[in-house]
């Protein structure tokens, strides 16, 4: 008697690790300057504007290998107000539309990399992340506190069951002498 064995395959959450626990922020705590993977970043800033460099898309539009730097806008959605599955957690969620930056008619084209503080375990090689941004772009990014109780912000890259996380944190600057 012979037996088979029949594969079936689909999305796998291959992390386990769920959505960091919520966190209740107000907006004024939010502004500023926010840095992420290789010189990527958001700033939020007062009157809802919102402004990306390099800025990479969010679950499936990371596998566009685009890159964003343009302006916006931002909003908060307080904890339980963001309807969009839980990829991002069930605390407070930024909403960011932005669109490219253009100067005499040209799109934004991607520029080298820098350094930077955190993101994707292994995202892939920045330099070949040079497709054309699209017109608009949306994250819902999720806040979460780091292991001291700093606010950092995070949002999912490629396949929401992988759990790939990019992480940006606030920029911080100091006084001169």
């Amino acid at each position: 008697m012979c037996t088979a064995a029949l594969a079936l395959s689909s999305c796998v959450d291959s992390r386990t690790d769920p959505p960091p626990p919520p966190v209740k922020v107000a907006a004024k705590d939010l502004y500023g300057t926010w840095r992420g993977w290789e010189g990527s970043s958001l700033t939020l800033e007062a009157g809802s504007r919102a402004v990306t460099v390099r800025l990479d898309g969010q679950e499936f539009a990371f596998d566009d290998a685009w890159r964003m730097t343009g302006s916006g806008s931002w909003r908060l959605l307080g904890p339980g107000a963001y309807r969009g599955g839980n990829t991002v957690g069930n605390g407070s969620v930024i909403h960011v539309e932005a669109g490219p930056r253009t100067g005499r008619g040209e799109e934004a084209k991607p520029t080298a990399p820098e350094s930077g503080p955190s993101g994707p375990a292994d995202p892939g090689d920045v330099t070949s992340r040079t497709e054309p941004p699209p017109e608009k772009a949306v994250w819902d990014i999720g806040v979460s506190k780091g292991e001291k109780g700093e606010l950092r912000l995070f949002f999912r890259t490629s396949d929401p069951d992988v759990r790939d996380t990019y992480y940006l944190t606030r920029e911080t600057t100091t006084a001169s002498p």
